[in-house]
C-alpha cells in the first residue's frame, strides 16, 4: 500500500510574519492539520536566517509541519543555515530541492557534496530535463506547445534554450536511448535510475500532464536492469569552465528585483548574470 506525502513550499520574502500566513494558507487549501514537508523555495538576502529558522522551528514545534527543507540554495547557503540552526539549537533542514539530470550536473560541484556532508536528502527536481530526456524530441526540433519543454513557463523556455542548443546534451540524450533500446526499456527510466542511484539522492521529482507518462515513469528505476560497464552513462561531472551555480545565480537575482518591487524599492541597473 503506498503512503502519501504531502509537501509544500514558500518562495521568497520569508519574514516570520509571512511564513506564517503562508504556512496557514497552505493548510487550509490542501485541508489538512500538518504537512509532511515544507520547503524553502529560495534564498532570501533580505531576512535574517535566524528569522526564517525561529519560524521553520515554532512550526514543527505546533505540529504544522514534520520536517522543513531547501531548495535552489547555493552551497555556502545551505551551510550557513545548518550551522546557525545548530547555533540556535533548533530543527536543521533535512532536504534540499535542486535542479539535477544527466544534463544539468552543476550541483555535483558544490551543492551536493554539502548536503551529503550534513545528512540532508537530495530531491532532485527535473531529473529528466523538461522532457528531453524521455527521447521523444529529435535534435534541430522546436518542442510543441503542449509539452513541458515546449511550455509557455519560464523555466521551459530556459531549459529548452539551454539543454536544446548544447551539442554535448544531445550527445548524452543519444547514448540514454541507445541504452534504453539494448536494454528494453523506456529512455525516462535510464535517466531516473541514473539518478536515483546518484550518492546523496533521497528520491527524485518528476511530473506529467498526463496519467499514462507518470504510469510509464513510476515504474521505477528498480524496474531498470544494470547497463552493461560498456553502455554506462557518463559520471564525470561537466567540465569545470561550465559555471556551476549558472541557474541557481540568475533565479536568485530575478527573485531579488522582484522583492524588491513588491517592497516599492526601486529597481536595480545591474544587468542579469552573464551565462558563461
Amino acid at each position: 500500500m503506498a503512503t502519501v506525502r504531502i509537501t509544500a513550499s514558500v518562495g521568497c520574502w520569508t519574514t516570520g510574519r509571512h511564513l506564517t500566513r503562508a504556512l496557514d494558507a497552505s493548510l487550509r487549501r490542501l485541508g489538512v492539520e500538518t504537512i509532511d514537508l515544507y520547503q524553502l523555495h529560495g534564498w532570501d538576502t533580505h531576512i535574517p536566517v535566524e528569522e526564517t529558522l525561529s519560524f521553520l522551528d515554532d512550526a514543527i514545534r505546533a505540529g504544522k509541519i514534520h520536517h522543513a527543507g531547501l531548495s535552489n540554495f547555493t552551497g555556502w547557503q545551505l551551510q550557513l543555515t545548518v550551522s546557525t540552526a545548530k547555533a540556535m539549537g533548533v530543527h536543521v533542514p533535512l532536504t534540499l530541492q535542486q535542479q539535477y539530470s544527466l544534463l544539468s550536473r552543476e550541483s555535483e560541484f558544490e551543492m551536493i557534496p554539502a548536503a551529503r556532508h550534513n545528512n540532508i536528502g537530495l530531491l532532485p527536481w527535473s531529473p529528466l530535463a523538461g522532457g528531453l530526456l524521455t527521447g521523444k524530441y529529435q535534435r534541430g526540433t522546436t518542442p510543441a506547445p503542449d509539452p513541458r519543454a515546449g511550455s509557455d513557463d519560464a523555466l521551459y523556455r530556459w531549459v529548452s534554450a539551454e539543454y536544446a542548443s548544447l551539442d554535448r546534451n544531445w550527445a548524452t540524450i543519444d547514448q540514454v536511448v541507445r541504452i534504453a533500446a539494448e536494454i528494453g526499456t523506456t529512455p525516462a527510466q535510464v535517466a531516473l535510475s541514473w539518478i536515483a542511484d546518484r550518492p546523496g539522492v533521497t528520491a527524485p521529482i518528476f511530473g506529467a500532464r498526463r496519467r499514462p507518462r507518470s504510469r510509464s515513469r513510476g515504474r521505477g528505476p528498480a524496474d531498470v536492469d544494470r547497463a552493461p560497464r560498456s553502455t554506462q552513462v557518463p559520471r564525470r561531472p561537466l567540465a569545470a569552465s561550465v559555471r556551476p551555480d549558472r541557474f541557481t545565480r540568475d533565479v536568485q537575482w530575478r527573485w531579488r528585483r522582484g522583492a524588491g518591487a513588491a517592497r516599492g524599492a526601486p529597481p536595480r541597473t545591474r544587468a542579469a548574470p552573464r551565462r558563461t
